[in-house]
């Protein structure tokens, strides 16, 4: 009810925040898009007893997204956003000070407020008796004033030029082609050695409802970058020399790590992509926008 008699009595309000024209406008929110992805895995491994030759290659399409454009980027506000929202709120308050109500005139219309209830016919005439008032009609006279003021109660979080994408769905396979050499030499006289070779070698699609793929357009710097969800291990035959034919599940990475989010790429859209290094190998990211 208090609300309801507030925004009888306002006769002020804030503006719209206009932004400046971007080189780029963000897509509609909700529009779709199809990335392609492929990640490569090459590793070799050696230790005293075993060694590992791995090359696993991912490709992967996914549906994507778009959500809201924003101001505000995935990293959160920058230090120079902050300081003007700090800005603008040291503003709101003294604006509020100067061209707002009192507390007196705000607890006289908190108090008529209530007593009127939901009675419709008792909430305008006590807006007509308190637009009658001198403060009320004083804020009235004030009011060009309190519009230019109005200008620094928003605050400049530049243009918006953040758009997140995320995948719908995602399809694809995780081919496989690894070796793995385990060695014994046995005990005294080479009692008991052996060495037991394992190739694994084949194709499997990914798990379904994997989430794969987020990312991060920048329209002001016409970049974008990644997050990518390492995919679930895939069941893959495999030979080998001592127990024959077997069944494998196979992880996707090996020594190189994916990166919490991949560095940003120059180019929209563009073939983007980045290499990640590991102790004893690499994983090479390609990401383009299918036509």
């Amino acid at each position: 009810m208090r609300r309801d008699a507030l925004a009888a009595l306002t006769v002020l309000g804030l503006p719209l925040c206009i932004v400046p024209a971007l080189a780029l406008e963000p897509s509609p929110e909700g529009t779709a898009a199809t990335i392609a992805i492929r990640m490569t895995v090459r590793d070799q491994s050696r230790s005293d007893f075993a060694s590992a030759t791995i090359e696993r290659i991912l490709n992967a399409e996914c549906l994507m997204r778009a959500g809201p454009a924003s101001q505000i980027g995935r990293d959160g506000p920058t230090a120079e956003q902050e300081a003007a929202a700090n800005q603008a709120a040291a503003n709101a308050e003294a604006f509020g000070q100067q061209y707002g109500p009192s507390e007196d005139m705000m607890a006289e219309m908190e108090a008529a407020a209530e007593q009127c209830g939901d009675d419709e016919a008792c909430i305008m005439a006590l807006v007509m008796k308190m637009s009658q008032s001198a403060e009320i009609q004083a804020m009235a006279e004030n009011m060009p004033e309190a519009q230019a003021a109005m200008q620094n109660l928003q605050p400049d979080l530049g243009p918006v030029r953040y758009q997140i994408w995320q995948a719908e769905n995602c399809e694809g396979t995780v081919t496989v082609n690894d070796t793995y050499v385990e060695s014994d030499p046995g005990g005294e006289g080479g009692d008991g050695a052996y060495t037991d070779t394992t190739t694994a070698n084949g194709s499997a699609p990914i798990m379904a409802g994997w989430p794969g793929l987020t990312m991060e357009v920048d329209l002001l710097a016409e970049t974008a970058s990644y997050i990518v969800v390492e995919p679930a291990p895939v069941r893959i035959p495999a030979t080998s020399s001592m127990r024959g034919a077997i069944v494998l599940d196979v992880p996707f990475l090996a020594s190189a790590d994916l990166p919490e989010r991949f560095a940003a790429q120059p180019g929209l859209p563009g073939h983007h992509q980045a290499e990640v290094k590991g102790a004893t190998g690499s994983l090479l990211a390609e990401w383009w926008l299918k036509q």
